[in-house]
């Protein structure tokens, strides 16, 4: 294995382009986020909180309130995660921005191709058997190259030492 070794403990990092895109989504989704309610604020303030003005507010500010809960305490963050750790005989660790996720190797279910690899380049979908969280699989993108495919068959032989 390639990654970054520490006792049983192996780190899979994706390319620093990766790791910045998805960052930078997230950071640049939320400032977005928050502008867009500052200037509903300001044109609520300034026509008098007439009642359109108001449900559309409602409905921006619902939206982004269930973004960062789905994202964050409901896992959503970790399907496109920027390294993972892998604890042989154990589990997987997530590494998402602001977040840690562990999944128990028992909890995998399978690994296989992206059905939209043509079409999205998403990479290599793993699987859970039980949701962790809104979290019912995550990719290891094809930005992970050469230590994305040794995570993959990593996994899999995890999945296949399980199976009687």
């Amino acid at each position: 294995m390639d990654g970054h070794s520490t006792q049983q403990r192996t780190t899979y990092r994706c390319s620093a382009y990766w790791d910045f895109n998805v960052s930078g989504a997230l950071v640049g989704g939320a400032g977005g986020a928050l502008l867009m309610i500052t200037v509903f604020l300001i044109i609520l303030w300034g026509t008098g909180f007439t009642r359109g003005i108001l449900i559309w507010f409602a409905v921006l500010l619902a939206s982004f309130v269930g973004t960062a809960i789905a994202f964050y305490p409901g896992n959503l963050v970790a399907t496109f995660p920027i390294a993972v750790e892998f604890e042989e005989g154990k589990g997987l660790r997530l590494i998402a921005p602001l977040k840690k996720l562990y999944i128990p190797f028992d909890e995998i279910k399978e690994v296989r191709d992206s059905t939209l690899w043509q079409v999205f380049q998403q990479g290599i979908v793993v699987r859970l058997n039980k949701r962790h969280g809104l979290l019912k699989s995550f990719a290891i993108h094809w930005a992970f190259g050469a230590e994305g495919r040794q995570l993959a068959r990593a996994i899999q032989q995890e999945i296949a030492r399980r199976t009687p």
